[in-house]
């Protein structure tokens, strides 16, 4: 082998393992049912480029957001969706809840309600008071856990939900699951 094959072998080596690296939780995917909100049906059915923003930019906690009333960049009713590497501090569902409450506490009042909880996720609701404006007084998460790979579903509204939105929106985080 030349010494520029040699080279470019390293090269590719470096790239194709760097990738490996840089895709988390590839073997594992979150899946849910969006036909559960016909709100969220008809977002993802839209125009994909003013309902969902997608955000890779760091490979170890990657984010999409589906704006279901309005657009990415005004949204009123939104889906965030976060896939994220587990790593110390926060390497379960239970811990990630933990981050998410603690954040919410330090930028307002805040009450939480467990929903649902088995052995590798959690579901919640926030209700907040009091908060700057655009901060979303009512949301839902429910955080799952895998070892190898950590996801989050959260439905929020600027404007709070209706007892058939939140029926809706319980129910999507429900039916997620990791494959």
């Amino acid at each position: 082998m030349t010494r520029i094959s040699i080279v470019r072998a390293a090269r590719l080596a470096l790239g194709v393992a760097t990738l490996a690296a840089a895709v988390p939780a590839a073997a594992e995917k979150l899946v849910f049912d969006h036909r559960l909100s016909p709100a969220l049906e008809a977002a993802f059915a839209g125009d994909e480029a003013t309902h969902v923003a997608y955000d890779a930019r760091n490979p170890a906690y990657v984010t999409d957001l589906i704006a279901v009333r309005g657009t990415t960049k005004d949204w009123t009713e939104a889906l965030v969706i976060i896939a994220r590497k587990p790593a110390a501090p926060v390497s379960s569902a239970d811990a990630w809840v933990d981050e998410l409450k603690a954040e919410a506490l330090r930028k307002c009042s805040a009450t939480f309600t467990e929903i649902a909880r088995d052995a590798g996720s959690v579901t919640f609701e926030r209700r907040s008071t009091g908060c700057a404006a655009g901060y979303p007084p009512v949301a839902i998460y429910r955080a799952i856990g895998s070892g190898k790979s950590l996801f989050l579903l959260a439905a929020m509204a600027r404007d709070g939900l209706s007892e058939e939105s939140l029926r809706q929106w319980r129910a999507v985080l429900a039916s997620a699951r990791i494959e």
